[in-house]
């Protein structure tokens, strides 16, 4: 039995509800007893079908479980650790003090007025990355405005 609270206070009856829509439907574990709504569609459309029970509730015990590992999205590592581990500034090559120098956007790079772009720019608009691996030398270069050292090809 089900009690509402509130204005509506009505007792549900789930035997008695039951009794009046009784559906006897065939499974593979014998026939059981279920609710059944059917809606009549029409233009010779097939009638949609729900029903609720019908399932039995016993434990199988020679069910056999098989749990699967879950599939990672992506086993590949994100190109800015590839970077990253390959453990030297994108500029000059050096080997310490490693920093990522980040803009916002790449629109940044190719705002119009600008004179001439460094070639710290240009490597950033060519590989099309808002990052860049630098030595602290240069990334410092790079907020300060001053030229950096040419880009080994």
């Amino acid at each position: 039995m089900v009690r509402r609270r509130g204005a509506r206070k009505r007792i549900f009856h789930t035997g008695r509800h039951l009794a009046a829509l009784p559906i006897l439907f065939e499974t593979p574990a014998g026939p059981r007893k279920c609710l059944q709504v059917t809606v009549e569609r029409d233009r010779g459309r097939k009638p949609l079908v729900a029903r609720f029970g019908g399932i039995p509730l016993r434990r199988v015990r020679t069910a056999v479980l098989t749990d699967q590992r879950p599939v990672m999205a992506s086993t590949r590592r994100n190109e800015l650790i590839h970077r990253l581990l390959a453990g030297r500034c994108e500029i000059c090559e050096d080997t310490v003090n490693l920093e990522v120098h980040h803009v916002r956007k790449l629109a940044d790079l190719s705002k119009p007025g600008r004179r001439g772009k460094p070639a710290w720019m240009h490597l950033m608009a060519r590989r099309r990355r808002k990052t860049l691996v630098t030595c602290r030398r240069c990334h410092e270069d790079i907020h300060a405005g001053r030229a950096t050292r040419p880009y080994p090809k």
